[in-house]
């Protein structure tokens, strides 16, 4: 193949890339307003350290063993706990974090979180 013809091939790759991100991003947000229901995402976000199993597996890209092992590895000091102690891999991380915090004992659960474990 010339160089023209790799250069059209790589850009044609990268265009279908690009077209995956962007529809699996769309069920992401589909499935979080099918879980939360419509409206801003404060306030409706999941607590790692209360939340029952059933409301973890409803969160994208998690199964319900991985509900269950977020559950036997409570308590987290922040999402990030999940990542700490290898409960769940980056990339699922990536796909809750906006819909999850970490409530503290004896402290208000807002939403926010400390980014401490």
């Amino acid at each position: 193949m010339t160089r023209k013809t790799h250069v059209a091939v790589l850009g044609a790759a990268l265009l279908a890339v690009a077209a995956c991100t962007h529809r699996a991003e769309r069920r992401m947000h589909d499935t979080y307003h099918d879980v939360f229901g419509s409206g801003e995402r404060e306030g409706r976000q999941v607590d790692l350290n209360t939340a029952s199993q059933r409301e973890l597996a409803r969160l994208p890209g998690l199964t319900d063993d991985d509900a269950d092992r977020i559950i036997a590895n409570r308590p987290y000091g922040s999402p990030r706990g999940l990542l700490r102690k290898r409960v769940i891999g980056e990339r699922k991380y990536e796909q809750i974090q906006d819909y999850v915090f970490a409530s503290q004992p004896g402290r208000e659960t807002s939403g926010r979180y400390r980014d401490e474990d």
